[in-house]
């Protein structure tokens, strides 16, 4: 009995050995080029050229994309392949002849298209060079996200800054934000405001205190909707920051 024991385990041994030794078989360049196809499949071949090599464990990734969202995408497709513990990240954002005004332009663009994106957020961007900065107030996580998502994939951004605050949870903010709405859209001087398809004036509020981002065409616009805002007797203060123009 005991030596048929033993004869079992010498032949389970035998039977596992060739698949670890097949394990311990894959090469370099095999592992490459299963960085390469997961970068591949990953898109960022869309924005540019990428060369990855393999060694010790270590996946360096080179060449150049059009947008920092696609240097970051090729890393973290490259963590995905078994063997790769580290990534070094050398890839370099280049996109000839973009503008920070350009940057700007569609960055703004992104903004106001984001289906999620509407009077109860308020998002200021700046562009220095090919770094995009994001700040301002949304009022769900997942806006902060998708939003930096969706900036960070701009044609020309290297560089990108995330600083948009996420209101807090609040019914008593929800409630507030409704009454101040209408106060101030339901009026016959705001109408023509309230149909248009991005409604210029941002309604924020935090912890029961308003703030009123945007622009309007008049001082007198200006007024008046500071007063709206107001009237709702339920905010603990009104902060007029809208603009003319």
């Amino acid at each position: 009995m005991m030596r048929n024991k033993v004869l079992g385990l010498v032949l389970a041994l035998g039977l596992a050995a060739p698949s670890v030794f097949a394990r311990e078989q894959v090469t370099d360049a095999q592992r490459t080029a299963k960085i390469q196809d997961k970068v591949y499949h990953a898109k960022a071949f869309e924005h540019g050229q990428v060369t990855a090599t393999y060694e010790n464990g270590t996946a360096t990734l080179t060449g150049t994309v059009d947008n920092l969202a696609a240097k970051m995408d090729a890393e973290r497709a490259a963590r995905k392949v078994e063997g790769v513990t580290q990534v070094v990240n050398n890839i370099q954002v280049k996109a000839n002849g973009v503008t920070p005004q350009q940057i700007l332009e569609q960055a703004r663009k992104n903004v106001l298209t984001y289906y999620a994106y509407g009077i109860f957020d308020s998002v200021q961007l700046a562009a220095e060079g090919d770094k995009l900065t994001v700040s301002g107030q949304v009022t769900d996580p997942f806006k902060k996200n998708d939003l930096g998502n969706i900036l960070a994939r701009i044609r020309g951004v290297a560089a990108f800054e995330n600083n948009l605050e996420v209101l807090p949870v609040s019914s008593f903010d929800d409630s507030l934000r409704i009454r101040v709405a209408c106060a101030i859209y339901r009026t016959d001087s705001f109408e023509r405001y309230g149909v248009q398809a991005h409604p210029p004036i941002h309604i924020i509020v935090k912890n029961g205190n308003v703030t009123l981002e945007g622009a309007v065409g008049s001082k007198m616009d200006r007024t008046l909707a500071e007063m709206a805002a107001r009237s709702v007797a339920l905010s603990f203060s009104v902060t007029d920051n809208l603009r003319i123009g």
